[in-house]
């Protein structure tokens, strides 16, 4: 179960996206809708949300019970791993701050797949005839202070 991290401010997006993660779990079915509904009386709105949205991608992305959803594992990933802390974990996180998404995604691989069509788009528009296409570079990403690693 995730935790609220006060401190961290929410953006727009993020509370968009926590909104919406909050009615895809009731849509699921009328026993959740009625545990989220009961969750609201006694918690903190974020925090109910927070759950809603962990539990939407731990669904969407069929993780297993020893692997993190994007929201909650950490921007670096280590040699050894850690619960939240593996490259197959923090790629995702990562790919969706550097699209502008919300970490808060409740279908993190839809929402990516939907931003970078919507890029892709974009620099077709942008390119005129004769003129090459404006390419943004990859976001590099450091692992463990060696050499940068492209494709993040």
């Amino acid at each position: 179960m995730p935790r609220t991290k006060e401190q961290t401010k929410l953006t727009a997006a993020d509370i968009d996206a926590l909104e919406r993660a909050l009615v895809a779990v009731c849509r699921r079915s009328p026993e959740d809708a009625a545990r989220f509904e009961e969750l609201l009386r006694h918690k903190p709105w974020r925090e109910v949300c927070e759950s809603a949205a962990y539990s939407c991608q731990v669904d969407s992305l069929q993780l297993k019970p020893w692997h993190c959803p994007p929201m909650d594992c950490g921007d670096v990933p280590f040699k050894n791993g850690g619960y939240g802390n593996t490259e197959k974990e923090v790629r995702p996180r990562l790919r969706m701050k550097a699209l502008g998404l919300s970490i808060y995604e409740p279908f993190p691989a839809e929402a990516i797949a939907k931003a970078e069509e919507a890029r892709r788009g974009a620099r077709r528009r942008a390119q005129r005839p004769g003129q090459a296409a404006a390419i943004e570079p990859t976001p590099v990403v450091r692992k463990n202070n060696s050499a940068p690693v492209a494709g993040a």
